[in-house]
């Protein structure tokens, strides 16, 4: 039978009992959690004395299944169970002889055995029609776990434990501050929080404390606000205009700003629909050293279809001729251009 996608409760639960399913799968934009939870199966599934002889780990690129199937049949030495790791498989693309491999090897795993493949640097597309039939085998044989980036009072709650286990402590408006000045990726959350607290030593932090230590340049901040809005976060993404109008920012730079990673977005789509590399729009555009653009274009575009990017456009181009037109105040037009956004982004009409 099908077993459900679990929640990351369900994980720390199975984790903390030690009772281990025999496949795992993590993916999701979280990437500090996948890594977290991959280093906590590790730790907990193999004892660390003879992880040597029962620890098996695989680079997801270039991966053979033949090898791994002859790991996962191995009997474990002096220890409870063998581990096979893979990291960053691309489950979304494997080509017809690597799924049946792959296949095979999920459907008959040793009752000794875990094989947990966790993505902590790779994207998958889990909800194309690919990634879907293959999920669906992976959760008929164990669990697979989604991390998407998780929502503003919970990152406001990991930022205020987060201070509290570094000595010092943080006031939820001022969580909430830090996030928008440095965007909803926990990876850079914690840096940015070791910093901080690195700086404070000890006691509460206020504003003067994050401005001290936390930079960051218009651009970054409106390429947050562009993610926010992209990972479906609309709150944070008003909090964020509200940071940059506080900063007495000009609304049409601020909308300039927000047109570019629409527009990479746009171009990496349409390269990538017609059969080509997102980063091959590098040479038909001018992006001499920033075809980062269009691979982070391309993987914020890939849950869009083309005539969604448009309308994404089209809103952008009706908030810029807004702007440069009437005498509506500025704020407002973005205001209400970060909703439609948000409502296009779930599929809405507008």
């Amino acid at each position: 039978k099908l077993m459900p996608q679990l929640n990351e409760i369900e994980l720390k639960k199975q984790i903390g009992s030690g009772d281990f399913s025999r496949l795992y799968f993590l993916y999701g934009e979280e990437k500090y959690l996948i890594r977290h939870y991959t280093s906590l199966i590790i730790k907990k599934a193999v004892d660390p004395a003879f992880a040597d002889f029962n620890l098996h780990g695989y680079d997801g690129k270039g991966v053979d299944f033949d090898d791994v199937s002859q790991a996962a049949e191995a009997l474990p030495m002096m220890s409870e169970r063998t581990l096979v790791h893979i990291k960053d498989l691309a489950l979304d693309s494997l080509n017809s002889d690597q799924s049946d491999k792959f296949l095979k090897l999920i459907s008959d795993i040793p009752e000794t055995t875990v094989i947990l493949i966790s993505n902590p640097s790779l994207d998958v597309n889990m909800k194309s029609a690919k990634g879907r039939k293959i999920l669906s085998e992976v959760d008929k044989f164990g669990c697979s776990v989604a991390f998407e980036h998780a929502g503003l009072n919970q990152l406001i709650k990991l930022v205020e434990k987060g201070a509290s286990s570094r000595n010092c402590t943080i006031s939820p408006s001022n969580a909430r501050y830090l996030l928008t000045l440095i965007g909803d990726d926990m990876t850079v959350i914690i840096n940015e929080l070791d910093k901080i607290c690195a700086y404070k030593k000890e006691g509460e932090i206020g504003r003067e404390h994050i401005d001290a230590v936390v930079v960051k340049t218009v651009q970054a901040r409106v390429f947050d606000l562009a993610k926010a809005l992209t990972s479906g976060n609309c709150d944070l993404a008003m909090d964020i205009l509200d940071t940059l109008i506080a900063m007495k920012e000009e609304p049409i730079n601020i909308l300039g700003a927000l047109i570019t990673p629409y527009v990479d977005m746009y171009r990496a789509k349409v390269y990538v629909s017609g059969g080509l590399r997102a980063e091959d729009a590098a040479k038909d555009f001018n992006y001499k050293n920033k075809e980062f653009r269009l691979t982070n274009g391309a993987r914020a575009a890939s849950k869009y279809s083309v005539s969604q990017i448009r309308t994404f456009l089209d809103v952008l181009d009706d908030a810029d001729r807004l702007l440069k037109s009437t005498s509506v105040s500025g704020r407002l037009v973005l205001e209400q251009t970060i909703t439609k956004l948000f409502l296009v982004s779930n599929g809405e009409k507008i």
